[in-house]
């Protein structure tokens, strides 16, 4: 249903090509547009939302070389951005009589002008602000040709604007320009100003559930009026609840089923997170008439759920999910550095979070043009965490002195401006069931005043739970967040994750952490960074880190690490290949130690899922949607029923966070460092959903360095789930007394240089093909182990094609085994490479 929407929606994008008629509860999508620097000629065709950097980059201005790639971001000229630009679009309308107009601005930035047919409704000296919705009547002002111009200004310091913090570098125009969509509404006598469901689920039988439906209506005439509220709840029929309202009032209504019967629903269908069902939506379409007509009329589409949170027994915060605890593993989101993305390019991006196994994304700010990714959210059964990011809390990101633990909203003008941007953020948000919490604050906790106005407002619109920061804080108002921000952000081993307890170590909810460098794939390095600086290392791979002041801005770090652990690189594609090896093994452990430890682990963020432009650092896939070796890491660790290996007894055990309940065999095998098979056992075993059992001890190994290859089938023999370890004689050595926000330093590494040191083995493919799926088996021809095999589809040019969704990679190779995996990938004319 929803995707349907959404094709709708773009089709009406018509104003300019002809006239509109627009009946009560139509509007229309302003989205063509012109864009002109003020004081020059130039014009751009654009499209409405994007910003004033994006426009000139899609259109060549920066020249033919991509600014993206390489360094030249850093040498472009920014001050063409100190000035206005000017966006101008003209609309033709048939105007019907007693017909009400609001022009609708969803998000722009920073400061506007705004004129309509020569007259101005809005003014930048009180129009400024990136997350607020902006309303104007224009039912006087509207003509049968109408001209529409909006002067934009770009943030300054001190302005509560879009953040990336240290991500990346800043976009060169602070993302200036009309960022959210633009609309026309028209309406009768009253306006729908928002519909909210608020969904009352019986979660032991799933036999019932209750809705309340507040109704946001607007007299536009002044005089009172009479109607009805008509609801159409999709399964369940219409009916109609009388309402009057005096002259010029707003009035919340609130329906329930006591006053209209098909709110109440007998056998529901529930919304489900992808990994425990299915996500089932409802519309809902409700109307209001005046004297026998539609006056105006709102479709919702939501979902019938219940989520709640508490503090354990540990003090973490957990969720539940219509009654049953949940494991959060998910990644945090970041748009395009020029918000450029497209509902193709997000449908995408949400496709890997679900081949990745993950059942949440965090989004550390409101991210989107429109309300794409949380539509997909909840047509795909994704948890969305949402809350405000951190550059509203550090002077050097806000450009106001922060006070600790508050951050940079203190004043009455910010936080009356913080305030008004929740209450907008929370109403636009609140039908979605994908979203599941609001974080108000993220490495601080808003200050009393402000947390108190959010609270009004989350009292008012909302109903879920309500965070009060991503770190461990306590608030004066909601007491202790349950959440942790201890980091790390820089390379810890597999084994951190089981031996830290103070820091980022698999306990609690962490919000975000991870292990620093995510390596692009060669392919992709070979676009960031120019053909003469890619070896040996050079400050062009340091200028695609993140910015942060502190560290994570070079590769000495990974450097370091691999010349320790794997030993020191021969070449470009040595390096590439033993970087993936850290990030496979360091990423998979933190997903695998945190589902172990459960209910000690209520939830982890990845930092981060995607970036913002091409990077080396905190990303599962990379800019150009190509998977960095973390993903498969990832996509392993969380497959539903899996075999983990704990990296501090030496224990392997069976976790469920599925739907799988039964017995399943379990096998382990142990090899010696020269590929010898040391040990072969076999289990079977009992499992259910969060039910972890301890299946094999394997500490008798411990002191030499071998290699643990670890498999599921279910009873009837089915293939469910595989995995593999590198285990090394001796552990990592931490200095946890000198660990930092961003890491924990080793002392002594583990070494594990026998994994690449294997003779190399003789690997051979079969690749066939049936209804767009590939089918490729590999076979190892050897006695010995191949570490890490990486299969690529690539174009007639050479490139990665993207997306190509592959059922497992980067995986070993025991000696004489065949592996079989699969491919889809929607194009023709590619070939299969393997790199061994």
């Amino acid at each position: 249903m929803k995707a349907l929407k959404l094709i709708l929606a773009a089709g009406m994008l018509s104003a300019c090509s002809g006239a509109v008629s627009l009946q009560s509860g139509d509007e229309i999508l302003l989205d063509s547009w012109t864009l002109t620097r003020e004081g020059t000629s130039q014009q751009y065709d654009v499209k409405v939302p994007s910003t004033v950097a994006g426009v000139l980059y899609e259109q060549g201005y920066f020249g033919e070389e991509d600014i993206l790639n390489g360094t030249a971001y850093y040498d472009v000229d920014k001050s063409i951005f100190d000035d206005a630009w000017i966006y101008k679009t003209t609309f033709d309308l048939d105007l019907a009589e007693a017909k009400h107009y609001d022009l609708v601005f969803n998000g722009l930035n920073y400061y506007a002008d705004i004129t309509l047919n020569g007259t101005q409704i809005a003014a930048s000296d009180t129009t400024y602000g990136v997350f607020i919705v902006r309303e104007y009547d224009v039912t006087k002002l509207l003509q049968k040709k109408n001209n529409l111009e909006v002067k934009v200004k770009r943030a300054q310091p001190r302005d509560l604007n879009i953040g990336f913090v240290d991500w990346n570098p800043r976009p060169l125009d602070e993302s200036m320009g009309i960022i959210q969509t633009v609309k026309l509404c028209a309406s009768g006598a009253v306006s729908i100003q928002d519909v909210f469901v608020i969904p009352s689920l019986d979660t032991e039988a799933f036999a019932e559930a209750d809705l309340e439906v507040r109704v946001t209506l607007r007299n536009n005439q002044d005089a009172p009026v009479c109607g009805d509220i008509v609801l159409d709840l999709q399964d369940a029929g219409v009916c109609r609840v009388p309402v009057e309202l005096q002259a010029g009032e707003e009035r919340i209504v609130s329906v329930t089923p006591e006053q209209a019967a098909n709110l109440h629903v007998e056998n529901p269908r529930v919304w489900w997170s992808l990994d425990l069902g299915t996500p089932e939506l409802y519309d809902l379409n409700v109307a209001v008439e005046t004297e026998g007509a539609v006056s105006d009329k709102r479709d919702v589409t939501f979902g019938i759920r219940e989520i709640t949170s508490r503090l354990n027994e540990h003090g973490y915060r957990q969720f539940t999910l219509n009654g049953k605890d949940i494991l959060l593993k998910g990644a945090g989101w970041t748009d395009d550095i020029f918000l450029r993305d497209t509902p193709e390019s997000i449908d995408q991006q949400l496709h890997y979070v679900m081949d990745m196994n993950m059942n949440c994304v965090r989004f550390e700010n409101i991210w989107g043009k429109d309300d794409t990714v949380y539509d997909l959210c909840d047509q795909y059964g994704l948890l969305a965490l949402v809350g405000w990011s951190c550059q509203w809390e550090w002077e050097s990101y806000c450009g106001i002195p922060e006070i600790h633990h508050v951050g940079c909203i203190y004043e009455p003008k910010e936080i009356d401006l913080a305030a008004r941007y929740f209450e907008d953020q929370v109403i636009r948000l609140h039908n979605h069931p994908s979203v599941f919490a609001w974080m108000t604050g993220s490495d601080c906790v808003p200050i009393y005043e402000l947390e108190k106005r959010y609270l009004e407002i989350y009292e008012k619109y909302d109903y879920r739970p309500y965070i009060s920061s991503a770190k461990s804080l306590k608030s004066e108002l909601t007491g202790w967040s349950g959440s942790k921000m201890a980091g790390p952000y820089e390379y810890v081993a597999p084994d951190y994750w089981y031996f830290d307890t103070d820091f980022g170590g698999a306990f609690g909810f962490n919000t975000e952490t991870g292990i620093g460098a995510n390596i692009p794939q060669a392919e992709s390095l070979k676009k960031m960074i120019p053909a003469d600086q890619l070896w040996p290392i050079t400050d062009a791979w340091s200028k695609h880190c993140t910015t942060s002041s502190t560290a994570m801005h070079d590769m000495d770090v990974l450097t370091n690490v691999m010349n320790n652990v794997y030993g020191e690189a021969a070449d470009f594609n040595d390096y590439v290949r033993k970087g993936h090896a850290l990030d496979y093994d360091g990423t998979r452990a933190m997903f695998e130690a945190f589902r172990v430890n459960t209910p000690l682990t209520t939830g982890l963020v990845q930092w981060m899922l995607n970036s913002a432009w091409p990077s080396i650092y905190w990303q599962l896939y990379d800019y150009y949607g190509a998977p960095v070796a973390a993903y498969y890491g990832t996509k392993k660790a969380c497959e539903p029923v899996q075999l983990i290996y704990n990296y501090k007894d030496s224990h392997v055990y069976l976790v469920n966070e599925g739907n799988m309940v039964g017995e399943v065999v379990a096998t382990v095998k142990v090899y010696d460092e020269a590929s010898a098979l040391l040990c072969e056992q076999t289990k079977t075993v009992a499992t259910s959903y969060r039910n972890t059992a301890d299946v094999f001890d394997l500490g008798k190994f411990g002191g030499k360095p071998h290699f643990v290859a670890l498999e599921i089938k279910d009873a009837k023999g089915s293939f469910v789930a595989d995995n593999f370890y590198c285990i090394a004689a001796q552990r990592n050595v931490y200095d946890f007394e000198e660990s930092t926000w961003y890491d924990s330093p080793i002392t002594s590494y583990s070494d594990l240089r026998f994994a690449f040191a294997q003779p190399e083995a003789s690997i051979s493919m079969n690749v066939s093909y049936v209804d767009g799926v590939y089918t490729v088996e590999v076979t190892n021809n050897s006695q010995y182990i191949s570490y890490m095999n990486i299969l690529k589809v690539k174009d007639a040019e050479g490139n990665l094609v993207i997306p190509a969704y592959w059922s497992d990679n980067f995986f070993p190779l025991l000696p004489g085994q065949t592996k079989t995996v699969t491919c889809k990938v929607d194009k023709a004319g590619i070939t299969i490479e393997l790199d061994a």
